[in-house]
């Protein structure tokens, strides 16, 4: 579980830093608003953890097919495996291992969850 914790808040802050490089125009971007970027071009994450979605990654529906949305670790016969958390204890969990190494504090790890996590299928607010 660290490791699928740690991989999650990688994902988040690459995605935060990309997000917060503003309206700067960079050579792979499109360059004007008839360019469209693919799906091809963003990779899959897993919408309850963040985890980056390989062939080997992907969850189960309870027919036993793929899930194309969310990691085997969150989500697995068609249930998430820990279906009683709430986005604060995902919160709290990625906070402690964002600040583990002392590179970030926590006041900035959980501003970047708090901002990032909303934003998974999983967390949305409907």
């Amino acid at each position: 579980m660290k490791k699928i914790i740690f991989i999650s808040v990688c994902i988040i802050i690459l995605n935060v830093n990309c997000n917060q490089k503003g309206n700067k125009q960079e050579e792979n971007q499109p360059k004007d608003s008839t360019e469209f970027v693919t799906s091809a071009t963003i990779p899959a994450i897993c919408q309850s953890c963040g985890m980056p979605l390989s062939d080997d990654m992907y969850g189960t529906n309870k027919d036993g097919s793929i899930n194309e949305e969310y990691c085997k670790y969150c989500f697995e016969n068609g249930h998430f495996t820990n279906p009683d958390i709430t986005m604060e204890e995902m919160i709290n969990i990625c906070v402690e291992y964002m600040t583990e190494d002392g590179k970030m504090t926590e006041e900035e790890a959980r501003k970047i969850i708090k901002n990032s996590l909303p934003t998974l299928k999983r967390w949305e607010v409907k």
